[in-house]
């Protein structure tokens, strides 16, 4: 079973003397926005103060949404998502480059799949962070902030669009559907059917990577996904694949309009390369499950009754080194206790689980209306006794 990863920064006040190193200022935060208000402002000056930053690494498996059995058990084949690895660093330092220097602490025995993080991942220099991670054997999930939509590069003529490649001539309106949908020019049905017509433009793999990196990807009406009248050959295959409109530029026909498939080398587009669909089912499948596994996690690990790694208070040493071997042992139990968790609430051979998941359910009780005084009410909510609680006498 393949082990997909998320990762996200997560600050971990630190009790140290004050330091005043930040790269980007005390003014503004990792994605070098100034913020909105002065209590925001304030925030961020403490954290550059005071503060470190924790990339943590969490592994799961995103073809599963973790949603307990039919009978409200646990499922003893979803293993919980858990903390993998983890870099400390001071806050806005190079945060690439502390990301994958968790990601190389990650144990080599484990499978390398999807990666997915925060926008600020996309954020960095090529060679800080999205093609080291390819080269360790992850394949990037990303989001996009407003600037990075729509087109985003091209090589041979094919045009990157949202981190995927595509045929030149794609309808403008696919390639800024997602920039229309912020923008509310079209709703969200709409949105989701330009996606779905992009799939036809999408240049198709001719053959899996080299060695080196390097990838043949092939035109979409060569693929029988589109037709072309570049390509006479591609023509008069039926009306349902779309009809290419290529328009003619001072140079000539592009490459990939004159060949059959172009070579793709890994610096293309790397910043922001993907390779799954943005927008598809699959990515939202895969990204969204891990996103959520790495602001689970954070929030299992920040719990006020247990590790609660936010609070300076709970590692009272001095220096980075310090912190990160605390803060280790602090996300090791809150493994442990997730393990547990999990482990009581898995039914073995039809047995009754120790203790039932949580549901999270958003409504009220019917205790919450029982009024005061009501002792004969029969809807009256009583709180059931643990089995191991003493009962009084």
């Amino acid at each position: 079973m393949d082990t997909l990863v998320a990762f996200g920064a997560v600050s971990a006040p630190a009790a140290s003397k004050p330091t005043t190193t930040c790269t980007r200022g005390p003014s503004k935060g990792r994605t070098g926005k100034k913020p909105a208000t002065k209590r925001e402002a304030a925030a961020v000056v403490r954290k550059a103060l005071f503060g470190y930053d924790a990339s943590l690494i969490i592994a799961r498996d995103p073809r599963h949404d973790g949603a307990p059995l039919p009978n409200a058990s646990a499922n003893p084949d979803v293993i919980p998502a858990l903390f993998l690895a983890m870099s400390i660093e001071k806050p806005s330092v190079t945060p690439g480059l502390v990301a994958l220097e968790a990601l190389c602490r990650v144990d080599p025995r484990f499978p390398r799949a999807k990666l997915a993080g925060d926008r600020a991942c996309n954020d960095q220099k090529p060679e800080n962070f999205q093609l080291p991670i390819r080269a360790l054997g992850y394949d990037p999930v990303y989001d996009y902030a407003k600037d990075n939509l729509g087109l985003q590069g091209g090589v041979e003529g094919a045009i990157l669009v949202e981190g995927t490649w595509y045929c030149p001539s794609m309808p403008k309106p696919l390639i800024s559907a997602t920039a229309d949908l912020i923008a509310e020019i079209i709703d969200k049905e709409t949105w989701v059917k330009r996606i779905a017509a992009r799939t036809a433009y999408r240049l198709m793999p001719k053959e899996l990577p080299d060695a080196e990196g390097h990838q043949r990807m092939m035109c979409p009406a060569e693929a029988g996904r589109a037709q072309c009248p570049l390509k006479p050959h591609t023509m008069g295959r039926g009306i349902h694949l779309p009809l290419v409109d290529p328009e003619p530029i001072p140079t000539g026909v592009r490459k990939i309009c004159r060949q059959r498939s172009i070579t793709v080398p890994p610096e293309s587009g790397a910043n922001l390369w993907q390779p799954l669909e943005y927008g598809g089912i699959d990515w939202q499948r895969v990204y969204f499950r891990l996103r959520n596994s790495i602001e689970g996690g954070n929030g299992h690990a920040k719990d006020l009754l247990n590790e609660d790694i936010e609070s300076a208070g709970t590692r009272r040493i001095r220096g980075i080194a310090a912190q990160g071997i605390l803060l280790a042992f602090q996300l090791a139990h809150a493994n442990l206790r997730k393990l547990a968790n999990w482990a009581a609430a898995v039914a073995l051979n039809d047995e009754r689980p120790h203790q039932r998941p949580s549901r999270h359910r958003q409504t009220k009780d019917l205790g919450s209306w029982t009024p005061p005084d009501t002792s004969t009410n029969p809807h009256r909510h009583r709180k059931r006794p643990r089995p191991d609680a003493p009962r009084r006498g």
